[in-house]
């Protein structure tokens, strides 16, 4: 880089920009490639972490800024969100109201990202800024890759923190799934054409880098690849229009890169089978195959419009779509779910249905004007390539938030609301640049977030020792309950995963149902009704509750079919079986003739 590139944007090399160097390195790489995952909850520290980060960057932010800045337009939809769902639990009586909490509170820190962001826009530009999430995001994807070809050619036990690749030269990184790994890859590539264009990387890099990571995203297999890239494609043609001859060499640049990953999706397979003798399906091949009807997705739309139809205003309460779309039977064409029977859909693979089924048109209504207020500035008129690039990588989460649900881990979402946020100043707030912020409100908020990062500090140790009681084998049963009913008191936000774990210790094989296991059945069911809370409907019976017991035998042996055979024997030995094998035999058998599979019901 010359010196004639360094001083073209001196703002990201100063020390001042230290603080948003560091924001940058930690939101945009350390999630993304930790593996740390464990537990009921196998995101949580990804997760924490992503907030913690957050918070140090706020704090941070707060403690050096000399001018004020008012609440951005992301952070006050963020923040009514947030409001909606305490709400929401509340009015709606929500089995776990905490989840609902949690959210919001993930939302609020999130809220309080986007301040952080415009007090940057503000204090160094809007171009700088993106410059520096841009170079974070090249080096993630650089780090991102080398793993993928790690596990593509099998060489990842050497190295500790790697994850292993499943298998037959299938590749999904550090984030353990091929279409998330996609989606990071892809924002990677979209960054290194902003810096191309920006000159902020020498040609002889670049090129080998764009090279690299979109020959990487070809051996990737993900279908969604390929939607994002024609939609991205697409929108080329708006930038053109909008922003005139002078966006011509940024737009190049990215038809370019778009072309690449189209190459390398319909070529790598082929070449490499042809030269190599290795076999692995490329997204194009994948696409080809179809698979949209057989993956289940269109009926989890179907029933995500039916649910939302039956309460359109609010929806059922956040995270309820779990159990709403377990209870409705009666959308199957031969009354059993056909596809991916042994696994419970906690979401509908779509982010417009499942915010309209769990929030309703309310919810709806204040998610997508908040966002199309938080982007508007982003369509200024006039080229912008800092704009351009991040609506594209906007596109890119959007796209893949019609087909599955990234933006419900915190790490993904995080940075999405960072390309939100990173909108070119209005002049309302040029304005007020000059006017001095007060360092008592500084202060004030620098505290608060400590407060905030000690507590989730707090949920991280707890968290600990909830693993470690729980993997405990030596403690005697009783022991453990109690240990781990101990920490349910003091882990409000992890009630659920507690509640699963609890789940986990019961033995249904015996003909004791123990109490300690009745709160969380009975709650844990409700909610998220996998497949080990059908002991929900034992404790039922237990209840006395005959026609509850049988609803939702019923709904678990139509939703599950293929398990019920196993849930038959397994609750054999409970006195309140009685009531309800007889119509599992009976279900089972249905199925049985309808499949075609060979099962054991009676």
């Amino acid at each position: 880089m010359n010196q004639l590139q360094i001083d073209s944007c001196p703002n990201i090399y100063r020390s001042s920009t230290l603080v948003w160097w560091l924001g940058m390195l930690t939101l945009c790489i350390v999630p993304f490639m930790s593996s740390w995952r464990v537990g009921t909850l196998s995101s949580f520290y990804l997760e924490a972490g992503t907030l913690f980060f957050t918070l140090c960057l706020f704090g941070l932010t707060m403690l050096t800024r000399t001018t004020r800045c008012s609440l951005p337009a992301t952070s006050i939809g963020l923040l009514l969100l947030a409001a909606l769902l305490m709400l929401q639990a509340r009015v709606m009586h929500l089995p776990y109201a905490s989840q609902s909490d949690l959210t919001a509170l993930v939302f609020a820190v999130l809220a309080m990202l986007a301040w952080a962001v415009r007090d940057w826009v503000v204090r160094i530009g809007q171009t700088p800024a993106v410059t520096i999430l841009a170079l974070a995001l090249v080096l993630g994807v650089l780090l991102q890759s080398m793993v993928c070809v790690m596990q593509f050619t099998g060489v990842t036990s050497w190295i500790p923190g790697v994850l292993r690749g499943p298998g037959n030269h299938y590749i999904y990184g550090q984030l353990a799934q091929r279409n998330h790994l996609g989606h990071y890859l892809m924002w990677g590539v979209l960054a290194l054409c902003f810096l191309w264009q920006q000159r902020r990387l020498p040609n002889w890099l670049i090129w080998p880098l764009l090279i690299w990571f979109t020959g990487v995203m070809g051996l990737i297999g993900s279908r969604t690849i390929i939607v994002y890239v024609l939609v991205i494609g697409l929108s080329l043609f708006f930038w053109r229009w909008r922003a005139g001859a002078a966006a011509n060499r940024l737009l190049l640049m990215l038809a370019t890169a778009i072309g690449l990953v189209l190459l390398f999706q319909l070529i790598l397979s082929p070449l490499f089978e042809m030269l190599l003798h290795i076999n692995f399906q490329s997204g194009t091949a994948r696409l080809e195959q179809g698979g949209f009807s057989q993956s289940g997705r269109q009926m989890e739309w179907h029933k995500a419009w039916l649910i939302f139809k039956s309460a359109p205003w609010f929806g059922y309460g956040w995270g309820s779509y779990a159990y709403q779309g377990f209870a409705i039977a009666d959308v199957y064409p031969n009354g059993f779910r056909q596809y991916e029977n042994t696994v419970l859909f906690t979401h509908c693979h779509n982010l417009v249905l499942q915010l309209l089924a769990e929030t309703g048109i309310i919810g709806f209504l204040i998610a997508s004007i908040c966002f199309i207020w938080a982007i508007r500035p982003h369509f200024y008129k006039g080229f912008n390539p800092a704009s351009i690039v991040l609506v594209s990588m906007i596109l890119v989460s959007l796209c893949h938030s019609m087909l599955e649900y990234p933006l419900w881990y915190s790490y993904f979402l995080a940075v999405f609301v960072l390309f939100i946020a990173l909108t070119p100043l209005p002049q309302k707030q040029q304005a007020e640049v000059g006017q001095p912020a007060s360092t008592w409100v500084n202060q004030f908020w620098a505290v608060m977030t400590l407060l905030c990062m000690i507590l989730i500090l707090w949920q991280m140790l707890a968290y600990q020792r909830f693993l470690k009681v729980r993997a405990d084998r030596n403690l005697p049963q009783a022991e453990q309950i109690n240990h781990i009913r101990d920490l349910r008191k003091h882990m409000y936000f992890m009630r659920y995963y507690i509640d699963m774990a609890v789940i986990e210790k019961l033995n249904v094989t015996e003909s004791f149902l123990p109490l300690w296991g009745k709160q969380a059945a009975l709650l844990s069911g409700r909610y998220r009704p996998y497949s080990n809370t059908f002991i929900r409907g034992l404790y039922l019976e237990q209840e006395h509750q005959s026609v509850a017991a049988k609803l939702w035998f019923s709904q678990v042996s139509h939703y599950y079919p293929g398990l019920v055979p196993n849930f038959i024997s397994r609750i054999k030995q409970q006195p309140q079986a009685v009531a309800v094998i007889p119509q599992l035999q009976q279900d089972c058998l249905k199925y049985q003739q309808q499949s075609a599979q060979k099962m054991k019901c009676l």
